[in-house]
């Protein structure tokens, strides 16, 4: 793999590492409350949520994509706020607004109060994961980066799962609210895992002064190939992943008129898949180039959406919720890993950070013009078809990445 842009990285004290298993599962619950319930207990529990509030997909879909739009801006300001705050801290205040948008969603009566709540906690989310990113570098050996870093941003996917559950039990009118609850106590307890389980860590590097050395940084990012693969690709996984697990929930109840208990067996699926690929693809990405194990989820989802459109069925829901888990949550720790891997430390937190800021303000879009077509036409097959091609010259444009990389004679 190319190493353009790389500089080394100081070298830690042994003393100073954690076991690579207490780091994952430390971070995995970090990102399952800021992601996996921050991001994803709303879309999980849509159909519900619509019964109380009376409102349609569309203005649900707003409710939804105004948090992804929020979590463009806080990817945004990340940089920034990783470079100046004490990592720990970080995460510490990540979670403590977790505990604030969740009580605000239990009580909210409208979707404005939702959006209210969503955003809220998806301005600090992407914040904490490029903490995550950055401190995992710092207290895990090289050997088990990979490892690390993918199972961590699996959480989201243990999240999901966890959202299932609330979806089978929580199926009452108004009951959805104690989803919230809970994950509010949820909350609580991984702050406090982190504060005895997490050693106090290095504070972040000083910040860059001058606005000009950024807007240096920013150009130099994108000038390095592996940079603009991670921004790029980071686009087509919100756009393609965001918006398809959106209405997942909703497609399975309004079109195939499934049960709750088939409704959370979507989310279990998902998350199960999603957590064994997650394991097992971050150990490969520690030997392999990152941009093939990128390829190959990329043409699991593929798959698994090309038989939805075709089938148009739930079980061909089923086999495009297998594809989704397995791509979209290994998919940012690889994308972290690589960007690591490609280039120095200061343009890899810039390339993820800006990949998910561009991802996040994409699937905004995405999300809302989905809700907008459901709810003007009652299908989501149309916008499963736009996501499946979209993924299929992905999946072909990583390919020719990885030919073009083992022609160079990557090595890892």
């Amino acid at each position: 793999m190319t190493t353009e842009g790389r500089a080394g990285a100081p070298s830690r004290a042994p003393e100073e590492f954690i076991g690579p298993g207490r780091a994952a599962v430390l971070f995995c619950a970090v990102i399952m409350v800021t992601h996996g319930f921050g991001n994803g207990l709303v879309p999980a529990l849509l159909p519900r949520i619509g019964e109380s509030f009376g409102s349609g997909y569309g203005t649900l879909g707003l409710a939804v994509s105004s948090g992804l739009l929020a979590y463009g801006m806080g990817s945004a300001v990340g940089v920034r706020v990783v470079d100046v705050f004490p990592l720990r801290g970080i995460i510490l205040a990540a979670l403590a607004v977790c505990v604030v948008g969740f009580l605000v969603a239990a009580w909210a009566r409208s979707p404005v109060a939702l959006a209210g709540s969503v955003v809220l906690i998806s301005l600090m989310a992407p914040i904490s994961w490029s903490a995550s990113v950055r401190l995992i570098a710092r207290v895990v050996k090289p050997s088990s980066l990979g490892r690390v870093t993918v199972v961590a941003s699996s959480g989201a996917g243990v999240g999901g799962g966890i959202n299932g559950v609330f979806a089978v039990f929580l199926a009452g009118l108004d009951e959805w609210r104690l989803a919230f609850v809970i994950t509010t106590v949820v909350s609580v307890a991984t702050a406090l895992a982190i504060l005895v389980l997490l050693p106090r860590a290095p504070v972040s590097e000083p910040r860059l002064a001058r606005t000009a050395v950024r807007q240096r940084d920013w150009r130099d990012t994108w000038a390095v190939r592996t940079g603009r693969m991670v921004i790029l690709f980071s686009v087509a996984a919100g756009l393609g992943g965001f918006t398809f697990v959106s209405y997942m929930s909703a497609t399975a109840v309004d079109e195939f008129g499934v049960s709750p208990v088939a409704v959370a067996g979507l989310w279990w699926i998902a998350s199960s898949v999603g957590l064994m690929a997650a394991v097992v693809m971050g150990a490969w990405s520690d030997r392999v180039s990152p941009v093939l194990v990128i390829g190959v989820i990329s043409l699991v989802y593929f798959s698994g959406l090309v038989v939805l459109v075709l089938t148009w069925s739930y079980s061909g829901l089923m086999l495009a919720a297998v594809g989704f888990g397995f791509f979209n949550y290994p998919i940012w720790g690889l994308l972290g890993h690589l960007a690591g891997q490609g280039m120095e430390p200061r343009l890899a937190v810039r390339a993820f950070s800006g990949g998910l800021t561009a991802a996040a303000w994409c699937a905004t879009s995405g999300i809302a013009l989905a809700g907008w077509w459901i709810d003007r036409t009652g299908s989501f097959r149309i916008p499963v078809i736009a996501l499946a091609a979209l993924s299929g010259l992905v999946t072909a444009w990583i390919t020719t990445e990885y030919l073009r990389q083992r022609a160079r004679g990557w090595s890892g």
